[in-house]
């Protein structure tokens, strides 16, 4: 453990192939985690205009996600496929207690911005293979485009 840290993965993270192809190496899930007072928004502005996942501060919410255990000679890296969010450590609520994990978030946030329909889909298929109760999928589900 000394040599490696605790990332919480959330959004399009919570698929751990996706983590494993930005880090170039094979992750550890060592649990499912939430964290209190962030609800999962979308106000984080692709270039084609679309939104993405981010940590929206809300007393009230809560975010839920995956905890990854990565080698810690892999944080840079990770660091670095996020461009405009930064890794900040939270306290992550787990089945075994609480720990300390590094999870994405960014401070520039757009409004009136909404996810691509294949990114969200991603994000409800992700969540539903990971057995998170339904009524977080259907929080996830209200960011889907209008059609």
């Amino acid at each position: 453990m000394e040599n490696s840290f605790l990332y919480f993965g959330y959004g399009s993270s919570l698929n751990p192939a996706m983590v494993e192809f930005r880090i170039n190496e094979r992750v550890e899930v060592v649990c499912k985690g939430e964290l209190k007072h962030y609800s999962l928004g979308f106000n984080r502005k692709n270039p084609d205009g679309s939104a993405r996942g981010n940590l929206v501060s809300n007393i009230d919410g809560f975010t839920l996600g995956l905890v990854y255990q990565i080698n810690k000679n892999r944080f840079e890296q990770l660091a670095q496929t996020e461009p405009e969010y930064h890794l900040k450590e939270f306290d992550i609520i787990t089945e075994k207690g609480k720990v300390k994990a590094f999870a994405f978030i960014c401070d520039y946030c757009h409004s009136g911005i909404v996810p691509n329909e294949k990114y969200i889909n991603g994000i409800i298929a992700d969540a539903i293979s990971h057995s998170f109760p339904e009524e977080y999928i259907l929080k996830i589900k209200k960011h889907l485009p209008n059609k």
